[in-house]
């Protein structure tokens, strides 16, 4: 096995939802998993701050992806087989043993030329990044389900993802799902090979 063989976004706002403990779980159990935290309450900080101090767009980016390590942290906390991962080598490594690495963006990402430092780009596009990188699937998880037909373009326009992520998500041909808190798996452990929630329809570009 070398580097993840699924990427798992983990919305920040289970911070505050009775799921989190289940799908953290599946995670946990499953092998070579590389998860994505969202910044929940941590990014909202930043969102809340940015117009009383007036810091800049770049920096609202980078204090984000630090948010996404404050709630990646906790979850190692919750779930002591996760293993925070500060480098896309230590990704590899983690992942590539069986192991689940938590993506820690900051610095990692901080000057990474395809990722705009502004707001477009939250953890979903980060994920989706990543995910490009080690040519793996992608399971997106929020509080709400993805309907039939559903695409990247259709669930940003809807505010569901990031209006950066249907950029990215323009020629990438592994599937991508988005699961619900209902979604949750019967079986213990994730699947690569059948994935929870609806798969997205992709764009064709001509």
């Amino acid at each position: 096995m070398s580097g993840p063989r699924l990427v798992v976004k983990l919305g920040g706002s289970f911070t505050a939802s009775a799921r989190l403990g289940d799908w953290l779980a599946r995670i946990a159990a499953s092998r070579g998993v590389l998860l994505v935290p969202g910044g929940g309450p941590f990014a909202d900080a930043v969102r809340a701050t940015q117009p009383l101090i007036g810091y800049d767009e770049e920096a609202a980016h980078d204090m984000a992806m630090m948010a996404m390590a404050q709630f990646g942290r906790a979850l190692v906390s919750l779930a002591p087989a996760l293993e925070l991962a500060a480098s896309l080598t230590r990704i590899a490594s983690v992942c590539g043993r069986g192991g689940i690495a938590v993506a820690v963006p900051w610095p990692m990402l901080a000057a990474e030329p395809s990722l705009p430092r502004r707001w477009d780009v939250t953890s979903d596009a980060i994920a989706l990044w990543l995910a490009r990188h080690f040519a793996t699937p992608l399971l997106v998880i929020k509080q709400v389900s993805a309907e039939a037909g559903a695409t990247p373009r259709s669930l940003a326009a809807a505010g569901v993802i990031d209006r950066f992520f249907p950029v990215l998500a323009e020629g990438f041909a592994p599937p991508i799902h988005l699961a619900g808190p209902a979604d949750v798996p019967a079986a213990p452990a994730l699947d690569p090979a059948s994935l929870p929630g609806r798969a997205l329809g992709m764009t064709v570009v001509a």
